[in-house]
C-alpha cells in the first residue's frame, strides 16, 4: 500500500529530526522513519559506558530557537551519550515531532520512479517527491573485524551497537579490542568495575585531555546568555565550536597545550593538513605530554604514537584514559607485531598462538565509514545505484533527483552536529526555492571524483557552510533544476 508524502526523511538523529521540523514548518507533508525504537540516531546505538560527545554541549545543540536553547541545560561541559539522548527526547516533545515519526521501521530500498521516490519499508511503500537520507556515517559497526565471535562462550559486543540493558560486565575479565576514540572513552568507565580489564592495542592514538567540569545554574545561565554570539561563532569557525584557530608559532605549542590542550585539536590548528612541519611539532608536544602522564616507558611504548602524522586521523579527547593504566587491574597488551587473529571459545587468539583468556569481549573497532547507505538499496534515474563516493556539498549525487543525503564532510574533525544542521538548512532552502520557482526536480550536475579527507576540508565546518550559502545565493548553479 502506497503512502504519499512530500518528503520522507530516513533517520531520526540530530540531522533527521531537524529536517523533519524545518520541512514540516514549510507546510510540507513529512514523515521521518527510523529502524530504531526511539529517536536518537547514533546515540541510541552507542550506549557504552563512558560514551560522550567531544564537542561542548552548548555548541552541539540546535541554535535556531532561543526558547529551545534556553530551556535545556547540560549537566557538564562534554555531555554523556545518555544525556544527549534525553536532550533529543526533549526536542521531540517540545517540537511535537512524535506525530510524524515512524519508529521501528527499517527502510530497505528506495527507487526513483515517475518523478517520485518509492521508499520500501518492510511490506509497505511510501511515496515522496523528496527523499532526505540522514543515516550518517556511524551505521555500520565493524563487528566482523575479528572472525570467530560466534565461537566465544561469553558476550561479545561492539561499542557502536551496545544493547540498552547491558551486557553486565561487573567482576568479569573483559578484553577491549582496539584503542580508538570509543576505547578511550570506555576504558576509564570500566576500570574498577570489572574484575580485570585488558586492552589489546594495535595502533596507538594521539589523545588530548579534556577537562569536563560539572555545570550548575550559574554555568548554564552563562552559556545560555551567549546564544547570539554562539550561533555566529559556530558557523564561522573551522572547528564549528566557536573557538578560534590557533595561530601562534611552533615555539609556543607547549605553552598552548599547557594552557588549554584542546587548543591543539586538529580542527583548531590552521593549516595543519598541508603543513608537515606543524604536524611534526604538534606531535612532539602531544607525545611528550602523554609520556609525562604515563610516567612509564613500557606503557608509553604501547600507548603513545611514534609518527608525525598528527591530525591525519581523528585525535581523541580523553578523561583519564592514560591514567587508567596505572591501576593493577588494567593492562595494555600491544598487538601490532603479534596481531589478534581470531576470537576463540575461551578468549582472543594472537598470531603466535597465545590465547588471552576472557569472560567478555568488547570490540572497539570503529565503523566502516564508506558504508553510508545504511543497508538501503537506493536506485536513481536510469537504474543507477547509489554508491559510497563523495556527494556534491556532501549531500547530492548526479542521477538522483530530489535526493539529499546530509553527511558532514568534516567527519570527526569538528562539530559534526553544527555541520549537519547547516546542511539541513540548505536542503530546506533548496526545496523552498524550487517550489517558489514552480519547478519539480533538483539534481546535482556533477560531484567530486575523489573525496577530500575530512582533515583537509577547506575551511572546516565554516568552509562547508559558506560553500552551501554561496551556492544558494547564486541560484544553485551546480544543480539542474526543472
Amino acid at each position: 500500500m502506497e503512502d504519499e508524502h512530500d518528503v520522507v526523511v530516513v533517520g531520526a538523529g540530530v540531522a533527521g529530526l531537524y529536517a523533519l521540523h524545518l520541512l514540516r514548518r514549510r507546510g510540507l507533508r513529512v514523515t521521518c522513519v527510523d529502524a530504531a525504537p526511539e529517536p536518537g540516531g547514533v546515540w541510541h546505538h552507542q550506549r557504552f559506558p563512558g560514551a560522550r560527545i567531544d564537542t561542548e554541549g552548548a555548541a552541539y545543540q540546535y541554535l535556531f530557537s532561543e526558547e529551545l536553547y534556553r530551556d535545556w541545560g547540560w549537566s557538564e561541559r562534554f555531555p554523556a551519550g545518555y544525556e544527549v539522548l534525553r536532550w533529543l527526547r526533549f526536542v521531540v516533545d517540545r517540537l511535537d515531532l512524535h506525530r510524524d515519526l515512524r519508529l521501528s521501521t527499517p527502510v530497505t530500498a528506495a527507487r526513483w520512479d515517475g518523478g517520485r521516490w518509492r521508499v520500501r519499508t518492510g511490506d509497505d511503500e511510501l511515496s515522496a517527491r523528496f527523499l532526505v537520507r540522514c543515516t550518517g556515517s556511524f551505521t555500520a559497526p565493524r563487528t566482523d573485524a575479528v572472525p570467530g565471535r560466534s565461537d566465544f562462550t561469553g558476550p561479545v559486543v561492539h561499542t557502536g551497537a551496545w544493547p540498552a540493558g547491558g551486557p553486565r560486565l561487573d567482576g568479569l575479565r573483559v578484553g577491549v579490542v582496539g584503542c580508538g576514540p570509543s576505547a578511550v572513552q570506555l576504558v576509564p568507565a570500566l576500570a574498577g568495575r570489572v574484575g580485570r580489564l585488558t586492552v589489546l592495542a594495535r595502533t596507538p592514538r594521539f589523545v588530548l585531555p579534556a577537562a569536563n567540569p560539572m555545570f550548575g545554574w550559574p554555568e548554564r545561565a552563562a552559556y545560555r546568555d551567549r546564544l547570539p554570539a554562539m550561533r555566529e561563532a559556530v558557523r564561522s569557525t573551522p572547528s564549528g565550536t566557536g573557538h578560534p584557530s590557533v595561530h601562534r608559532g611552533l615555539h609556543s605549542l607547549g605553552t598552548v597545550h599547557d594552557e588549554d590542550p584542546l587548543a591543539l585539536h586538529p580542527a583548531r590548528l590552521a593549516g595543519l593538513a598541508s603543513d608537515p612541519a606543524l604536524r611534526a611539532a604538534v606531535a612532539a608536544v602531544v607525545r611528550d605530554r602523554m609520556r609525562a602522564r604515563l610516567g612509564d616507558d613500557r606503557l608509553a611504548a604501547a600507548l603513545v604514537p611514534e609518527g608525525d602524522d598528527y591530525g591525519l586521523r581523528p585525535v581523541a579527547t580523553d578523561q583519564r584514559w592514560l591514567e587508567s593504566f596505572h591501576r593493577d587491574d588494567v593492562e595494555v597488551l600491544p598487538v601490532a607485531r603479534n596481531p589478534v587473529t581470531r576470537i576463540r571459545p575461551e578468549g582472543v587468539g594472537l598470531a603466535d598462538g597465545t590465547v588471552v583468556g576472557l569472560d567478555a569481549i568488547v570490540l572497539a573497532t570503529g565503523f566502516d565509514t564508506g558504508a553510508t547507505r545504511a543497508g538501503i538499496d537506493v536506485v536513481g534515474r536510469d537504474g543507477r545505484r547509489l554508491g559510497t563516493g563523495p556527494g556534491l556539498f556532501g549531500m547530492a549525487h548526479p542521477g538522483f533527483p530530489n535526493l539529499f543525503a546530509p553527511l558532514a564532510p568534516t567527519l570527526g574533525y569538528g562539530n559534526d552536529a553544527a555541520c549537519l544542521q547547516g546542511q539541513v538548512e540548505w536542503v530546506d532552502r533548496a526545496i523552498g526555492a524550487l517550489d517558489a520557482d514552480g519547478l519539480s526536480t533538483i539534481e546535482a550536475l556533477s560531484c567530486p571524483a575523489e573525496p577530500v579527507a575530512p582533515h583537509a576540508v577547506p575551511g572546516g565546518v565554516a568552509g562547508v557552510l559558506r560553500a552551501c550559502d554561496d551556492e544558494a545565493a547564486a541560484g544553485y548553479p551546480s544543480f539542474e533544476r526543472r
